[in-house]
């Protein structure tokens, strides 16, 4: 596909009226995909403040190490709220990139697995886990698993969406270098998501834990997978945005 191609992949499957020019159809369709690529980039910077709030809020015996942030969330007064509101902040950002891709061709995968992110970390802000020193519950063994489908998904949805970039255009197509830059900030979190997941796994199968430090293995992989998210909206907006000055020229 050209350079000059691109936009189009960004089109609904629907026909258009025959007379319409292609600047004035590429331009909806563009708009309707940034938008919702802008609306993601907002929700992962809204996701930053209520996170941030709630590790300044921390206290001894609390240590970022050994805990995680959902140790915080049940520890903390309104850990509960600033949970919430990061983590909602963020399955609506997926969301609405999910709903801008919506009539993009090729793109279901992509849009099936932010669908399943945004959900999970519903799930996860809705299911707490339990207060350290007490038993596991019902709530927390969901939070448990929520929290792996959240750290998972995002990974594969931000490579698959790179690999997809790179198949819209050939040598010198102005979507791939934001599909570069994606596919390693998708490689980087999936390596921490891997490393967290497994890092836990024996815990939950009734070994020994390894010895890598949660807490900070955690706090990694989330802002990894903040940044994720706010990369793949850019690289969207970009790929498009440089497609379009290229067919204006």
């Amino acid at each position: 596909m050209s350079v000059a191609e691109f936009p189009a992949t960004f089109a609904p499957t629907t026909t258009t009226a025959p007379a319409a020019t292609a600047a004035t159809v590429d331009r909806p369709r563009r708009t309707h995909l940034e938008r919702a690529a802008q609306g993601a980039v907002a929700g992962s910077a809204a996701a930053v403040p209520p996170i941030t709030a709630l590790h300044l809020s921390a206290t001894d015996p609390i240590e970022p190490s050994g805990w995680t942030i959902s140790d915080y969330v049940v520890s903390l007064p309104h850990g509960t709220l600033l949970f919430a509101l990061t983590t909602g902040a963020l399955a609506v950002g997926a969301a609405a990139l999910a709903h801008g891709l919506g009539s993009v061709p090729g793109t279901r995968g992509i849009r099936v697995l932010l669908q399943i992110w945004a959900a999970a970390l519903v799930v996860a802000a809705v299911f707490p886990t339990n207060l350290r020193g007490t038993p596991q519950d019902v709530s927390s063994n969901i939070h448990l698993y929520a929290g792996a489908v959240v750290f998972a998904a995002l990974p594969i949805a931000g490579w698959r969406l790179a690999r997809w970039l790179r198949r819209t255009g050939g040598a010198g197509d102005p979507a791939r270098p934001p599909a570069a830059a994606l596919s390693a900030v998708a490689l980087l979190a999936g390596g921490l998501s891997a490393a967290l997941i497994a890092n836990r796994l024996p815990g939950v199968l009734g070994l020994p834990d390894l010895m890598l430090p949660p807490g900070i293995l955690q706090r990694v992989a989330g802002a990894a997978q903040i940044a994720l998210l706010a990369m793949s909206a850019i690289a969207l907006l970009r790929a498009g945005r440089r497609a379009g000055a290229v067919i204006s020229r």
